[in-house]
């Protein structure tokens, strides 16, 4: 897409009808249930979700992010990396289904979703402001431009024959700040043995830098997550 929106967390604004938001309850379809961790059966954290602006690829589209905080395994402390060259590489069928283990990114109409009242809060609510500009590679929290690779450019180019394209990034080291009746977040500690953090946040993937990659087919929907350090 030729237009980059930075995304603009409001930290101390408690508007609660911006359609892009850290924390706070879901906005899902009637039907889907908040999901659940595959390791340890565990509902997942809502960390934030985002809805696509008009003349965007998935215009009309929203998309929510879900992780485990109630478990670690160092096996899965970031999404699955496929193997061989990255840059340009096919993702194979069913790849971006079943390498959603510990956390879910869930694609959805804007217009079918309703607020899921039923959900523990854990994450602060506070907006996210898409604020346009035309600097493509700009270096911050963004949906569509450039991406700004950390390390090697790993770029995918299809999903099972669809073409894939940038959706947006998150950078490193953001601290999704929690309530104060909050369940600690789990995390390895200094002896690599599960334990709760004493942190007054949340981490997602490590606090890594994150690209968001989606197919270009928006009848079906599907995300591929990076992660780099």
């Amino acid at each position: 897409m030729d237009v980059c929106y930075a995304l603009d967390i409001e930290e101390n604004d408690t508007e609660s009808s911006c359609p892009s938001f850290v924390g706070g309850k879901p906005n899902l379809p009637l039907e889907q249930a908040v999901p659940e961790c595959q390791l340890c059966s565990s509902q997942l954290t809502f960390f934030f979700q985002i809805s696509f602006p008009y003349n965007h690829k998935w215009e009309d589209l929203s998309m929510a992010v879900f992780a485990c905080t109630s478990c670690v395994h160092k096996e899965y402390l970031i999404p699955e990396m496929l193997e061989g060259v990255l840059e340009g590489i096919n993702i194979p069928k069913g790849f971006l289904t079943v390498y959603q283990r510990n956390f879910r990114i869930l694609v959805f109409r804007t217009g079918e979703a309703v607020t899921k009242d039923t959900y523990q809060e854990k994450i602060k609510y506070k907006p996210i402001k898409l604020r346009v500009t035309n600097d493509l590679d700009i270096y911050t929290d963004k949906l569509g431009g450039n991406p700004n690779w950390l390390l090697d450019n790993e770029a995918p180019a299809m999903y099972d024959g669809n073409p894939m394209f940038f959706l947006m990034q998150i950078l490193e080291d953001y601290k999704f700040e929690i309530l104060s009746d909050a369940s600690p977040q789990i995390k390895l500690d200094l002896n690599g043995e599960p334990a709760p953090s004493q942190e007054n946040y949340y981490e997602l993937f490590l606090g890594n830098n994150l690209y968001f990659f989606g197919t270009e087919d928006k009848t079906n929907s599907m995300v591929y997550l990076i992660s780099q350090i």
